[in-house]
């Protein structure tokens, strides 16, 4: 699979990270378009900022006993702030004059960010003050697309479009600023998506940041126009391969997964931490904040220049989290990442006086975009064989293509007789169950047979293929994204550079563990161990001697400016949470019988029954909760995050699927014994997760909840 670089999916390059401290002047109020989807509804002609209230601002912003940044966005927003061009001259004077007297570090680390219509784009005043802060000033103008599109949208007051106002001053644009503009589609220029975000691009604009209203104005099939157009400009990308040479956020690679746990705990946005000003002094956490954009509540205040800012009205957005804010179809949502929301929106249409609630008007429009971002990335990956970036928090749907699929996890596949194959239908519907259900599916190739469905949807969407190492030359000219899986018997065939390989090793050949390991280390950046058997009898101090020499093998490729990594030691240098297949909530099983399953070891010894079928779904997953972290309770109390916590393993000894037998617990904490040792010889994760020394291998006797008393049967050696 190559890792060639894309542009249309990847994000738009961000100043400082999002790092830098937003300041937001509201000049002006006023604005010489009507645009129809515009969020201030409230324009008024007559309120304005003056100079001396800006200055004031200034003056306490820079001398208050706040939290600096490293770097500030100076913002100007309107109405159109080119309205008032002499006040932000004035504004932008006074903060270079006033960060030098004060030899502020925000002096030469400022960025001056500004939304235009682009309507006065070209004015000697503009044009004047763009040579007078050039290489600081960041500037978008509005421009929607084609003519039809923008003139349905960006009228003037007497309902004139502003096209042929605006598209004049593009070419002066291109040649001073960085070549962005922001679109905005509602329910009534759907149909011109595809062809206005073209008819940019033609016109020089290299970057669109694209979105949909969050207003509810959304009729019934919106949803199907708006995923038909992003699949035709889909096409339109990779027929003529523009996928490296453009922006375009309806297309990202961040898309469509769950929402990673430390982002849950984040805001959407920077509302709170940025401050507003408006045109009569007062203080708001973000311009939705002000009266001029509320329509159902009054403006949330933090503050004025007169008194500064009031930290009790700022606390609630300094807590406030995306959990928070959103209820559980939102938190569990398996598509819930890149599904923005708008906080100042949420509090003005939330039926009660709340920052805490969160509107979705959105859903089936970001359903629809999740969608067309499979389709898009799935035949870039077909066409090109272009890898999207993998954040790991997919919904992931295993097809066991027949009875002797290869060992992917921790249950041997003993099966080599019976060679029952998925047919070619039952593959297709399990596609389709795929993409309405928003799963990744990962097709698990046989020992001895490589299937190659011709099935077209194959090409639209992004499929993983577990292949076993004697058929990874074969498999390579079919498919693009291939694990390859080795065991003993295979580890020295002649396979070239792999990012990745699974090494299956039984629990009764640990000595040849290290082995093993580094010979792979000659093959792929990075080897996932599964230890296969796993048993009270498992042999620990055999096992620590073996990682000890995969570390010293680690730290010996550093030390030659090379990385190795090898998932029992070096993923828990970084990971803060367990990652695990999580079985049960995000990863199924689809069989030839076209039923699901929670896992290919509790299918395989018929541990648990289907939970559902492939035209039914998960109709029959009871106690969904146990698969969970939040109900593993010896899991909650360690930190062991590299840790499988197989749910096969956990049923087969302990007879629940959310409590781990003490071998499993015991063998993940002398990898954290090793891994220790190597974060202290090599540095790594010194930024991430750090460990601290600890006396136990089984966490069960550190749980508090247990009565001390009752810990005297439980005689495991520590």
């Amino acid at each position: 699979m190559k890792k060639r670089k894309y542009k249309v999916g990847s994000p738009i390059p961000i100043w400082k990270e999002g790092m830098a401290q937003t300041l937001t002047f509201i000049v002006t109020e006023d604005c010489n378009l009507r645009c129809k989807y515009c969020y201030i509804t409230h324009k008024s002609s007559g309120k304005k900022m003056n100079f001396e209230t800006a200055k004031q601002f200034i003056d306490y912003i820079l001398s208050a006993d706040i939290n600096y940044t490293p770097a500030v966005i100076i913002e100007f927003i309107g109405g159109e702030p080119f309205l008032e061009t002499e006040l932000i001259d004035q504004i932008t004077d006074y903060f270079k004059i006033k960060t030098y007297d004060l030899n502020h570090p925000w002096f030469w680390n400022y960025r001056i960010s500004i939304s235009t219509n682009g309507v006065n784009y070209s004015s000697p005043e503009v044009q004047n003050y763009i040579k007078k802060n050039k290489n600081k000033t960041s500037i978008g103008i509005t421009l929607d697309g084609t003519k039809e599109k923008h003139d349905l949208q960006r009228v003037f007051p007497d309902g004139k479009g502003s096209y042929d106002s605006i598209i004049k001053s593009i070419p002066l644009y291109l040649q001073q600023s960085s070549s962005t503009t922001k679109v905005t589609f509602a329910s009534d220029d759907l149909l011109f998506l595809k062809e206005s975000i073209i008819n940019l691009w033609d016109n020089g604009i290299t970057e669109v940041a694209a979105n949909v209203v969050f207003e509810d104005v959304w009729k019934e099939g919106d949803e199907l126009i708006f995923e038909e157009q992003l699949k035709q400009l889909a096409d339109y990308i990779l027929e003529n391969q523009l996928f490296d040479k453009y922006y375009c956020s309806f297309f990202s690679e961040d898309l469509g997964a769950y929402e990673n746990e430390d982002l849950l705990d984040r805001t959407s946005c920077g509302a709170g931490q940025m401050i507003a000003i408006g045109p009569s002094g007062l203080l708001y956490p973000c311009l939705r904040y002000k009266d001029y954009s509320m329509n159902n509540k009054k403006e949330w205040l933090i503050g004025d220049i007169s008194q500064g800012i009031d930290m009790e009205r700022v606390r609630p957005f300094m807590v406030a989290s995306n959990r928070l804010q959103s209820d559980e179809e939102c938190n569990r949502c398996p598509i819930g990442s890149g599904c923005s929301h708008c906080q100042g929106f949420n509090y003005d249409v939330a039926d009660t006086e709340t920052n805490y609630q969160r509107a979705k008007y959105i859903c089936k429009m970001h359903k629809a975009r999740v969608r067309a971002n499979e389709y898009y990335f799935g035949k870039l990956s077909s066409m090109y064989g272009i890898e999207r970036e993998d954040n790991g928090q997919y919904r992931k749907l295993y097809f066991l293509l027949a009875d002797d699929y290869i060992t992917y996890c921790c249950y041997d596949n003993n099966n080599i007789v019976s060679k029952t194959y998925m047919t070619k239908e039952q593959i297709e519907e399990g596609l389709n169950f795929c993409r309405k259900e928003f799963f990744r599916p990962v097709f698990v190739h046989s020992k001895s047979t490589v299937q190659i469905p011709k099935i077209p949807v194959m090409d639209e969407i992004y499929i993983e293929h577990i292949i076993p190492a004697q058929k990874y030359e074969e498999a390579k000219n079919y498919f693009h994204n291939i694990l390859c899986v080795f065991d003993k018997q295979t580890v020295n065939l002649p396979v070239k550079k792999l990012n990745n390989a699974i090494l299956n090793i039984h629990q009764e050949d640990i000595k040849y563990l290290s082995s093993l390991v580094i010979c792979l280390f000659e093959k792929a950046v990075r080897v996932n161990v599964n230890i296969l058997n796993l048993s009270p009898q498992f042999p620990e101090e055999l096992y620590k001697k073996e990682l000890m020499k995969i570390a010293e093998k680690m730290e010996e490729y550093i030390n030659r400016n090379e990385e190795r990594e090898c998932n029992l030691i070096s993923d828990l240098c970084y990971l803060n949470h367990f990652d695990n297949c999580r079985a049960g909530e995000r990863s199924f099983i689809y069989t030839a019988d076209q039923k699901l399953y929670t896992c290919a070891g509790i299918y395989a010894e018929n541990l648990e029954p289907s939970v559902g079928t492939i035209s039914q779904g998960l109709i029959h997953l009871k106690n969904a909760k146990l698969y969970t972290h939040q109900f593993q309770p010896i899991c909650q109390n360690c930190d062991t995050y590299q840790c499988r916590n197989c749910i096969y393993t956990n049923k087969k000894a302990t007879n629940e699927v959310n409590v781990s037998p003490s071998y499993q617990c015991r063998k993940s904490h002398i990898e954290r014994e090793v891994t220790l040792w190597y974060q202290k010889r090599t540095g790594r994760g010194s930024n991430g997760n750090v460990l601290k020394e600890i006396d136990y291998r089984d966490p069960i006797v550190k749980i508090d909840k247990i009565d001390p008393n009752k810990k005297t049967y439980y005689r495991y050696k520590q």
